[in-house]
């Protein structure tokens, strides 16, 4: 015991050389790898799974990524495509208006009188007052009670007449309009009579003093008979759609369908034709 506590350092030495080639030796044994590998076979899994969720997630995040990318193209896309249908929308408007304003000159070409091509920007919504508001006013030659035309097809009918002029708008009163006043005949048979409104809210007119022997067809034709001092005789106004006579008066009435649709009409014309004033004195409708 005395000799160990001498030489301790020798034997602590001697301990720790003996130590590492146990160590040494247990490490190599059959035994030692055989466990390290039994170690390896269990961990092994586990790890290629870790890897490959790693790369799974890797790849996930990149196809999120590369989504985002897909929906900022296709938002992108969109925009572009909306771009173009509003600039397509647009281009077919300017050429229907290139077309309306092309048929509003050749029709105007073919008006006899020396007249004034008019677009309506307006119309009376509930259709109570009857009237209608055109592009057309005093600086560009519009007087009050020249008579209005339209264009159907290739029938040109009597649309109205100005009723207000202003410096760059007039109005116009429509021939169904309830105050309108238009002296009419029966193209065939040239009876005469006085057509208005035939209603506040209809669409259609109604020819009063129509003499009793005179014998009405239904769509017979109406003309202007040129009396009045407004409208040229023969201009074409619309067809009777139904006739009727009272009794007690002495004169036929017939209800008309004008010719003019003025739910869909977008144009008309306007005749530079003065009114006769005498005439019109003489009936009451102008101040002296």
């Amino acid at each position: 015991m005395e000799f160990f506590i001498r030489h301790k350092s020798i034997v602590v030495f001697v301990l720790f050389f003996l130590f590492c080639i146990i160590s040494l030796s247990v490490h190599t044994s059959p035994l030692t790898l055989s466990l390290e590998g039994m170690g390896r076979a269990f961990i092994t899994p586990f790890q290629k799974g870790y890897n490959g969720a790693q790369q799974n997630v890797r790849k996930l995040w990149a196809g999120f990524t590369e989504l985002g990318d897909v929906r900022d193209q296709l938002r992108l896309t969109r925009e572009k495509l909306q771009h173009y249908e509003a600039v397509a929308e647009e281009v077919s408007e300017i050429k229907k208006e290139n077309d309306r304003l092309r048929k509003l000159l050749d029709m105007q070409k073919r008006v006899t009188n020396d007249s004034i091509a008019a677009i309506i920007i307006s119309k009376d919504p509930d259709n109570w007052f009857r009237t209608i508001v055109v592009n057309r006013g005093s600086s560009d030659g519009v007087r009050i009670n020249m008579p209005v035309i339209a264009y159907v097809g290739e029938e040109k009918a009597v649309a109205g007449k100005v009723v207000e002029v202003r410096g760059s708008v007039s109005v116009i009163e429509p021939i169904i309009s309830t105050g309108m006043k238009l002296g009419v005949m029966l193209q065939e048979s040239r009876f005469p009579g006085l057509l208005s409104g035939y209603a506040a809210n209809s669409n259609f007119a109604i020819i009063d003093y129509i003499n009793k022997s005179a014998a009405i067809k239904l769509g017979d034709v109406v003309v202007t008979s040129g009396q009045g001092g407004i409208f040229p005789q023969g201009m074409l106004v619309g067809k009777v759609i139904k006739s009727f006579v009272s009794e007690s008066s002495p004169y036929q009435r017939a209800i008309v369908a004008p010719i003019v649709n003025y739910n869909q009409i977008e144009e008309v014309f306007i005749i530079k034709k003065e009114p006769d004033k005498e005439l019109m004195e003489v009936m009451g409708k102008v101040e002296p």
